[in-house]
């Protein structure tokens, strides 16, 4: 009996998203160990400032990665473009036109073009970078691990928030608003749909796009430096699970 193929790009991708997510694992685990020796150890005392404070901002880093890059596919380069055309920008645009079709995604396929990305940084600060050196290069370690972590699992809170029924945990974690909920994120859905880009969390989306004006400002000030027209918007915009 032949299995059937779920997911629609190559099988040698594939191969290298599945390597990435454990290679992703290994590492991550490898620099989680080393720096919980070094809490419970040289900088025992320590552990009740730094641990909150360096999760916290790795995952508001995360977040507004996350914003930059969302903000960046939706209004700049083409889907013909080479690599990140069909890398990043076609999912994108193509997300704009039926929202739940990451919800047909499996979690290799969901996570693994992320997970991709982060594993060159977790190499590097593993091999490079000594958690129980000094209490900054551990601040360091925590913050940019947390980070990464964010990222690997930012299209997997996206894809939870376009679900009809989510598992009873993570509607705990989206209205704890611990993860990017569907009512947060149906805000980037509705026209003119230029706000609202951060989807690991949301938490900077009211002030980046709220009071800021964050990117619709940036987004100005390329169009003027860059001479980029605006993309035409779909035609076709589905609504969002829960709407």
């Amino acid at each position: 009996m032949t299995s059937t193929r779920t997911y629609s790009y190559s099988p040698v991708f594939r191969a290298l998203e599945i390597a990435s997510i454990i290679s992703f694992v290994v590492f991550s685990g490898l620099l989680a160990i080393d720096s919980v020796k070094a809490m419970l150890g040289p900088f025992s005392g320590d552990v009740w400032w730094l641990l909150p404070t360096s999760l916290l901002l790795g995952y508001l880093i995360a977040d507004l990665v996350s914003g930059t890059v969302h903000w960046l596919a939706d209004n700049f380069g083409t889907e013909d473009m080479p690599i990140l055309g069909a890398a990043l920008i076609r999912p994108f645009r193509e997300h704009h036109v039926d929202p739940r079709a990451i919800t047909r995604h499996d979690f290799i396929e969901t996570n693994g073009a992320n997970c991709l990305v982060c594993v060159p940084w977790l190499a590097s600060y593993w091999m490079w970078l000594e958690p129980g050196q000094n209490l900054w290069t551990l601040s360091f370690i925590i913050t940019w691990l947390w980070f990464n972590w964010g990222i690997f699992m930012t299209n997997q809170f996206h894809k939870w928030a376009h679900l009809e029924q989510p598992a009873g945990w993570i509607v705990w974690l989206q209205d704890h608003k611990l993860i990017l909920s569907p009512a947060h994120h149906d805000l980037h859905h509705t026209p003119p749909f230029d706000r609202y880009y951060c989807i690991t969390t949301g938490w900077l989306n009211s002030l980046l796009c709220d009071r800021l004006r964050f990117f619709q400002r940036l987004e100005l000030l390329g169009r003027w430096a860059f001479r980029a027209p605006k993309p035409v918007a779909p035609a076709v915009k589905s609504p969002l699970a829960g709407s």
